[in-house]
């Protein structure tokens, strides 16, 4: 079982003191968040969004601050939790990006994708909101293409392009994980990822939400294919934080990674200092990793 740190609402200054001490306390890696803007509403946060997401929130550019906390430690990791891929308007760009991350990183670098829930965004970049899945599903096919053995070409519904190398290629194929929920994409996410990054669920939610996932790496024939299961988990009914068994329970039922976070949420404080953040993360450490 490895533990992961959800830099979520992280001002830039911290993220580097924040990877920091993630790493000097037993994290396996840190995840950042990503969209390129938030509009304002004419609430203080969208009511579409599961998470009281504040359009005033912090999201610090994915790749900039991957190579920043990459460069500042030694064996930290980093992922994307999650990329909106389908509103890229180039699978090139981030095929690149990311297998240069990779490359100077010695493979430290995962690629968390999803389809995202905000229209505004595709609207801004003149994507049809209504083809985010489909997109999301060539997206995928053609970063693994592009980090394959080249020159490689593409004929698809949205892209096409002739044979093309585009270096450089990760030493190894970047990891893509995919962060659902629905059970339709719960299956997809099995038969395409190399991982499942979910939200935050309790114990009695993941057995249903693994079998559909399984039911999709089955459909595919990728059953003996390596997969990671990661999720948080939520605090339990009472308020009370998951407990060190939990987290054992939870990797009986098949989940081999965690995500810890978003501290905000759990103190109920939209901005707090680091000082509060770093209070947290020692305290997660000491009850949780210290005792794995």
């Amino acid at each position: 079982m490895s533990y992961w740190l959800h830099l979520h609402n992280t001002q830039p200054e911290q993220m580097v003191a924040l990877a920091r001490l993630a790493e000097e306390v037993g994290f396996e890696g840190v995840l950042g968040d990503d969209h390129w803007f938030m509009p304002a509403g004419s609430a203080d946060h969208d009511p579409n969004e599961r998470a009281p997401l504040r359009w005033d929130y912090v999201f610090p550019d994915l790749f900039v601050t991957g190579a920043t906390i990459l460069a500042s430690t030694t064996r930290l990791k980093f992922g994307s939790c999650i990329m909106v891929l389908a509103n890229r308007t180039n699978p090139f760009l981030v095929a690149k990006a990311a297998a240069t991350l990779s490359r100077v990183s010695g493979d430290r670098f995962i690629l968390g994708v999803g389809a995202g829930w905000m229209q505004d965004e595709y609207d801004m970049a003149g994507i049809d909101f209504k083809t985010r899945v489909p997109r999301t599903v060539e997206m995928i096919g053609i970063l693994r293409k592009l980090w394959g053995e080249g020159p490689v070409s593409h004929e698809g519904r949205f892209f096409n392009f002739p044979p093309t190398y585009a270096e450089p290629r990760p030493i190894r194929p970047v990891p893509i994980y995919i962060g659902s929920v629905a059970p339709p994409a719960l299956i997809r996410t099995g038969g395409i990822g190399d991982g499942w990054m979910g939200m935050t669920a309790t114990l009695e939610e993941l057995p249903g939400q693994i079998a559909l996932i399984n039911q999709g790496r089955q459909e595919a024939g990728r059953e003996d294919a390596p997969f990671e299961f990661m999720i948080g988990l939520r605090p339990h009914a009472d308020g009370t934080l998951p407990t060190l068994d939990d987290y054992r329970r939870s990797a009986d039922l098949g989940i081999t990674q965690h995500h810890f976070g978003p501290i905000e949420h759990m103190i109920g404080k939209i901005y707090p200092s680091y000082d509060e953040k770093r209070r947290v993360i020692e305290d997660f450490a000491e009850r949780i990793i210290a005792r794995a």
